[in-house]
């Protein structure tokens, strides 16, 4: 791939926000920045002296025509991709939907020219500014995709957002290392779309930028969290909570602090081991300290746990089914959760299913991957044991290549040393 130009800082630069694509290397703001998309308010523009990275918020009309030239998915309304005229016509929805035509609002895709990467990479984040998201008000369920692998980091953050207004605002989302060979081919393309619920929730990205090594924020917040059991109500000591680049660890009173956090949208997120992970979003202008209050559940594994997880995310992860150490032998104490596997696939005659295997990074590459599959075998092995045909069952295994959560805590690795089951094509 021929060399992309370097061109102007864009974060702490206004005179470059027209500019509809931008890469800088080795400048103020990270070994790498890449941004397609003008950074213009969707095209509305902004207030005098408004800087959308200070993470105050302004808002616009609708709804509006996609700008000349701008690039495929930005400062254009979108609805998911299976939404029809029926679905906008008859259901409640926000206002894009029902101000926009079904033929103008399919998703699209955004790219960005990331061109050669550093030689050395750290760390890498993802800002998107964002508009109108309200998959809580609405029931939609977004998936985000890179190259048309799913991040199930990113998909938990966007699914937090309530945007009503609409207001836009930027959102900084760490990319995990497992996924930083997606960025190797050069060119990524990045798309938000909500492919199964109907919902009619419209929304629109501005622009969308990569930051490989990313230096500290010109605009910095800081964000206190507590994190307590949802039904005990007793605090969580040593979970972990992570906004962007930050990261902590809770103490005995099930608190802690993170700083240094770019300013906007703050998404953070809490995990600990045996329970379900927690996303939330908090608002906050630079300068400025916020609160995130998590109440983490018990994850359950019944069959309607697992049935509700698979029709919101697509898939669901098992973590009753236990090996020994890298061993594929399935330990007695699997049965319960094996049993619900096979009520779940018995209740859908001539389903198909896809059984994946998943561990976190420690060890090997090669040993993560042979291991993740063979325990998929293992699973296979049981459910046909049990009368299930084997052609309903394929086995996949991911190794340490697609995790949920960080693999630098404990908890994240916890959390990604799973099995999930999700229905096949």
């Amino acid at each position: 791939m021929a060399a992309l130009p370097i061109m102007a800082q864009t974060g702490g630069n206004p005179s470059s926000w027209a500019l509809k694509t931008e890469r800088t290397a080795g400048g103020p703001e990270a070994d790498l920045v890449v941004r397609t998309g003008d950074i213009n308010n969707l095209g509305f523009g902004w207030p005098a002296g408004f800087d959308p990275f200070s993470g105050k918020s302004t808002g616009h009309g609708y709804p509006w025509k996609p700008p000349v030239g701008a690039p495929a998915g930005t400062d254009r309304i979108m609805l998911g991709s299976v939404v029809t005229q029926h679905d906008i016509d008859s259901r409640n929805g926000d206002g894009y939907a029902h101000t926009t035509k079904r033929s103008e609002t399919m998703p699209e895709p955004v790219t960005l020219a990331v061109g050669a990467l550093p030689a050395r990479i750290q760390s890498v984040v993802f800002q998107m500014f964002l508009d109108d998201f309200q998959a809580p008000v609405w029931n939609s369920r977004f998936q985000v995709s890179l190259n048309g692998t799913r991040i199930p980091s990113f998909e938990a953050a966007v699914n937090s957002l309530q945007q009503t207004g609409p207001i836009g605002k930027l959102v900084t989302l760490k990319l995990m290392p497992e996924y930083w060979p997606l960025l190797r081919s050069g060119t990524v393309k990045l798309l938000i779309d909500d492919p199964t619920t109907h919902a009619p929730d419209g929304y629109a990205i501005d622009f969308v930028r990569v930051l490989v090594n990313p230096h500290p924020s010109k605009y910095q917040v800081t964000l206190r969290a507590s994190v307590t059991d949802a039904a005990t109500h007793a605090p969580i000591a040593g979970a972990n909570v992570q906004a962007a680049l930050a990261t902590g660890a809770t103490d005995r009173t099930g608190h802690c602090v993170l700083s240094g956090i770019p300013a906007g949208l703050v998404v953070a997120e809490a995990t600990a081991p045996g329970y379900d992970q927690a996303t939330m979003p908090v608002d906050l202008e630079a300068g400025r300290t916020g609160d995130a209050v998590f109440a983490l559940h018990r994850h359950q594994e019944g069959a309607a746990d697992l049935e509700r997880s698979i029709k919101e995310t697509g898939s669901a992860a098992i973590y009753g089914i236990h090996f020994d150490t890298n061993s594929a032998t399935l330990r007695p104490d699997s049965a319960p959760a094996l049993a619900v596997v096979l009520t779940l696939i018995n209740g859908r005659p001539g389903s198909r299913w896809l059984i994946a295997g998943h561990t976190d990074n420690q060890g090997s590459a090669e040993l993560n991957g042979r291991l993740s599959k063979a325990r998929a075998a293992s699973v296979i092995a049981w459910l046909t044991a049990h009368g299930v045909a084997a052609q309903r069952l394929v086995p996949q295994g991911f190794g340490a290549m697609r995790p949920v959560a960080d693999n630098s805590t404990e908890s994240g690795r916890a959390l990604n040393r799973r099995v999930e089951i999700a229905t096949a094509p």
